[in-house]
């Protein structure tokens, strides 16, 4: 009776395993978190260095653990995401011989709850190491302390996946700590490992990072910056501390003034400690002769709460100058026009890396001279609502965040530019070939049919929905969506419920041809009727293609 009253309320197909949520009451079928709704926890205590010389960084964290699932655990799961280099691994894309190890993430220290582990004994699969527990499991509302001690060398070749050796001084550090991967109502623990291609499924969590360096490095994170009180010297902390509230963009300090020396205190190393919360993940950049600038945005109006926003950059970049001031008005636009909600999160910083990559509060960009760089950093830094402040399973369903982004920087660039910037991705080319494979179809599954169903085809729904409801309602829906679902975990269905919810109507034949059915858009004009009598012409439209879109007539 369940199953048929949830079927009842739908006309999309169910899959099985996700009936499973709504049976437990962990989901509920208008689209909201259920009355049992839970997610795991975990807090991070880490101390790391990184050598610019080796680029070994070695590192060692205290993650505190809270199990709120029913389940009692006997196994926690750790993700070593550089084992990506690990001789042997699963990769989407090839990568440098020469960045290959037989280790991978060299294990130095395990214990849990006190008790030291064997290095060798924890099962290592993929981008996995999996711990038992099973002698003192891990009971339902309980905690876990692990204390880890590791290292590993940075991949030196250009193109490695969304980090970034830019130089021998300057470096972009994503996926470089242990971290406990996801345990949820859908799948129990995370299995999907990372190959370079699907991005982010990861717990909310607290952070707080110390990371030493040699003299003459500055480092950039996630999270707040603790000890510039410790670090900078008067002059260039008057400018930092200036910053946060400005509207203008200030320089915290040039590549010149770097190399003239007097930026730092003292010309030891230098430990920077970051501090974050609620984020499900950390990622950091250094640079000795990087560029920095930075101001501030409103980001709320009801509590004036404001955004830092900084962007550090070669001086060879000639349109970073730019990004500072993009990125600000970029995320003034997100806060109060699409999607029309505060900004999350207390700062952003855009990195010049190598590549067009999100990670809460930093972006790794690469340069787009000649080119503005307005689209590629707005589209990163609107990742800050997906898959951030919703948690979505980009390894699942990355059009639920891919999607959205790519649906965002349009729509922003062309307005902050005066429509000179901006462009909508290629939809037609693709639209209905055997690589037009429907968005519900797991990200995890798919290869050369994975940008389109992620990008291109989930945007031009969304386009379709915005045209549909108009901004007002669709902004309504939004922000119920979010509402909702900030700071969890939400699935398709749950996406798809809210809206149907939150717009008074079953858009169920919208969500269809859209992400579960194969086929094209495509509308065609079978023919003139003109009726001089009535002084009218009739425009006939036909529609060749299953897959529905809004018909626009202009008359001259």
């Amino acid at each position: 009776m369940l199953i048929g009253s949830i079927y009842g309320q739908s006309t999309l197909f169910v899959p099985r395993n996700y009936l499973k949520p709504y049976e437990l009451g962990t989901r509920s079928w208008d689209g909201k978190p259920g009355p049992n709704y839970w997610q795991n926890r975990a807090s991070y205590m880490i101390k790391a260095s990184l050598e610019p010389k080796t680029r070994r960084l070695s590192g060692e964290e205290t993650i505190t653990y809270t199990n709120n699932s029913p389940d009692t655990l006997k196994t926690i799961r750790i993700k070593l995401q550089h084992d990506r280099y690990r001789k042997g691994a699963q990769r989407a894309f090839d990568v440098a011989p020469s960045d290959i190890s037989d280790e991978g993430t060299r294990i130095e220290y395990i214990s849990v709850n006190g008790a030291a582990i064997d290095t060798k004994s924890p099962s290592r699969s993929g981008t996995f190491m999996d711990i038992s527990i099973k002698n003192s499991p891990l009971a339902p509302k309980s905690n876990a302390t692990l204390n880890i001690k590791w290292s590993y060398t940075l991949p030196a070749a250009p193109g490695s996946a969304r980090e970034c050796t830019c130089d021998s001084t300057t470096f972009f550090v994503p996926y470089w700590y242990p971290q406990i991967a996801v345990y949820d109502d859908l799948n129990g623990w995370a299995s999907f490992p990372y190959t370079g291609q699907q991005e982010f499924y990861h717990d909310f969590a607290d952070y707080d990072v110390k990371i030493t360096m040699p003299a003459g490095f500055q480092v950039w994170a996630t999270g707040e910056w603790q000890n510039a009180k410790e670090i900078l010297s008067p002059t260039y902390l008057s400018r930092w501390e200036k910053a946060q509230t400005a509207k203008d963009v200030i320089s915290v300090f040039s590549e010149t003034e770097l190399k003239k020396g007097g930026i730092y205190q003292h010309n030891n190393a230098h430990t920077f400690h970051f501090k974050a919360t609620d984020v499900p993940d950390f990622a950091f950049a250094t640079s000795d002769h990087f560029n920095w600038d930075a101001t501030s945005v409103v980001v709320d109006d009801q509590t004036g709460r404001r955004t830092f926003v900084s962007a550090a950059y070669n001086t060879a970049s000639t349109d970073y100058p730019q990004v500072a001031r993009i990125a600000a008005d970029g995320i003034r636009l997100m806060s109060t026009w699409l999607p029309g909600y505060p900004f999350p999160y207390p700062s952003m910083t855009v990195f010049n890396g190598d590549d067009g990559m999100e990670y809460p509060m930093m972006c790794n960009d690469v340069s787009t001279a000649p080119r503005s760089p307005m689209g590629l950093t707005l589209h990163e830094i609107s990742h800050t609502y997906f898959p951030f402040m919703m948690g979505i399973n980009e390894q699942d369903h990355a059009w639920m965040d891919e999607g959205w982004a790519a649906f965002f920087d349009y729509l922003l660039s062309d307005s902050l530019s005066n429509h000179t910037e901006g462009g909508v991705r290629d939809y037609s080319s693709i639209a209905g070939t055997e690589n037009d494979v429907p968005p519900m179809v797991k990200s995890r599954n798919l290869t050369a049919a994975y940008r389109n169903a992620s990008y291109q085809r989930p945007s031009q729904a969304y386009f379709t929905l915005l045209d549909l409801l108009g901004y007002e309602k669709f902004h309504d829906c939004m922000t119920t969506y979010m509402n909702r679902w900030k700071g969890n975990n939400p699935a398709p269905f749950d996406f798809f419920q809210t809206w149907n919810d939150a717009s008074g109507q079953n858009l169920d034949w919208l969500w269809k041809p859209w992400f579960f059915d194969w086929g094209y858009p495509d509308l065609g004009i079978e023919g003139v009727v003109r009726n001089d009598s009535r002084n009218n012409q009739t425009v006939l439209i036909t529609r060749h293609g299953n897959i529905p879109v809004p018909l626009h007539v202009e008359v001259v």
